[in-house]
């Protein structure tokens, strides 16, 4: 599935234009050439199927957009199924938001039952540099690419000007509002960046061990780290006793004191590993989506992020 053609040149030329003091009116100019942009009544109606997406776009949007994150909290991403009320929901939405290269297996069928003709739809991995999905290339739950590229704090600047472009696209008045919102934003993953880089400079150990599924290959690429997982791309893709037993053999080998767990795969798998080379365990939150409680708490991306950050430095031992 890829994005409307529309909305890829509007990023083009949003890119283009954003350096300009006069980046508002260079913008309208822009849209004003598709013609018969008229505000809808109304917020927009923003639909996002994971948790990074949607609050990137309620900070993007601001006042003038009502967002809606699909997955229900402690749902996964992987294997839940919408329901009728999704579908509705779909209907009278003006823009949908998703990761795509299979994060999201329901979406085609959800939108074929939904069949919004006038949906809009940015597709945030589309037209990236994307990592394989396992080390022969091939996941059987993805496809050849790993889709979790929120993961890459550099990456999401990019998604926050790709998502306002796609805003101002629906709603060219609010165009600079949109520019200030994605500029907030990039400037706090900047600084999020800048705290991963700085606290996983120094580390006794580069390599992190999970006893879960390969969602981090882009915050190890990003930070010069290796993820060695239990599991695939994919937490569908069932451990092999084999497979189990050479992460074991390698984490006593490389001296690994903490072994990582993802929390909707649990931590059995992860105690099972460190109770055989007597290491910690500690969590990582891939924070594709929030359980019932952090969303009842008011979780946000970055402060999942920054304990991910603190668990790292303190597993790997860094200074």
């Amino acid at each position: 599935m890829q994005a409307f053609p529309h909305i890829k040149d509007t990023m083009i030329l949003f890119r283009a234009a954003r350096r300009s003091v006069f980046f508002g009116l260079a913008l309208w100019a822009v849209l004003s050439v598709y013609g018969g942009l008229s505000h809808p009544p109304g917020k927009v109606r923003i639909v996002a199927t994971v948790f990074p997406l949607a609050e990137f776009a309620r900070e993007i949007g601001g006042g003038r957009v009502e967002v809606h994150l699909l997955l229900p909290p402690g749902a996964d991403v992987h294997t839940w199924q919408p329901r009728v009320s999704d579908i509705r929901r779909l209907e009278t939405a003006d823009l949908l938001v998703f990761i795509g290269q299979g994060l999201e297996p329901w979406l085609t069928s959800l939108l074929k039952g939904a069949n919004p003709s006038r949906l809009a739809r940015f597709e945030a991995a589309f037209g990236r540099k994307l990592l394989p999905a396992a080390p022969d290339g091939e996941d059987h739950d993805h496809g050849a690419f790993d889709p979790h590229i929120w993961l890459d704090f550099r990456m999401d600047q990019d998604l926050a000007d790709g998502i306002a472009a796609a805003l101002a696209r629906l709603d060219p008045a609010g165009a600079p509002d949109f520019l200030r919102g994605a500029g907030n934003l990039k400037d706090r993953l900047k600084s999020l960046d800048a705290a991963y880089e700085a606290g996983l400079k120094d580390c006794r150990c580069r390599e992190f061990i999970l006893g879960g599924h390969a969602a981090f290959a882009y915050l190890a690429r990003r930070y010069g780290l290796r993820q060695v997982a239990v599991y695939g791309a994919s937490p569908d893709a069932a451990p092999t006793p084999k497979g189990t037993a050479a992460v074991i053999a390698r984490a006593a080998k490389e001296g690994i004191q903490t072994i990582f767990y993802e929390p909707s795969l649990g931590d059995k798998m992860a105690r099972l590993i460190a109770a055989e080379i007597g290491a910690k365990v500690r969590i990582l939150y891939p924070a594709h989506n929030l359980s019932p409680e952090q969303a009842a708490a008011g979780e946000t991306f970055f402060r999942l992020m920054e304990t991910n950050l603190e668990n790292l430095k303190n597993g790997l031992g860094c200074r």
